[in-house]
């Protein structure tokens, strides 16, 4: 994946782009946060991965992206104080409770806010809109998890969802 490099080696130059600006995560959930299996419905996140998401919104506001349902995705993941956004973004939801909720929806539009980064990590063609959104604009960075290369908008690549958590 020499065109993307690996979001892990690369910490370093993405804290430094963040200085001054506000991180807003969104997390893909299907292959991202989850492994694809052939059942759907048991494309169920790790523990591991729950506490790292559930840390990582105490510091940033974070959403999780799905073409589920919104109400699907978020009884998958079972976490109250993210942003959840089902059917691609057509059906967003709030957090319910929790610091990160002082957060408005506000802080997480990326067309007028130059102090957010927004960082989005997904792992296939559906994402590709928004890493080439964040990529064009210099707006943020996308990160592709994907075990092989392959043609992306992404800025970063990461090799499994195990490398998130």
């Amino acid at each position: 994946m020499l065109k993307y490099p690996s979001a892990l080696t690369s910490i370093e130059q993405i804290v430094n782009n963040v200085k001054g600006k506000r991180i807003a995560l969104f997390l893909d959930y299907d292959g991202t946060l989850s492994p694809i299996v052939d059942n759907p419905d048991h494309a169920f996140m790790s523990n591991a991965m729950r506490v790292a998401v559930r840390n990582v919104a105490k510091c940033f506001p974070t959403a999780i992206i799905s073409g589920r349902s919104r109400e699907r995705v978020r009884k998958f993941v079972g976490l109250k104080e993210l942003y959840y956004a089902g059917s691609h973004g057509m059906d967003i939801m709030c957090p319910v409770q929790s610091p990160a909720a002082d957060h408005t929806t506000e802080e997480i539009c990326l067309s007028s806010c130059k102090d957010v980064l927004p960082i989005y990590v997904g792992d296939d063609k559906t994402d590709e809109d928004a890493f080439k959104f964040l990529t064009e604009g210099n707006r943020g960075y996308g990160i592709l998890v994907t075990p092989a290369p392959k043609e992306s908008s992404a800025y970063y690549s990461l090799r499994d969802p195990s490398e998130i958590s």
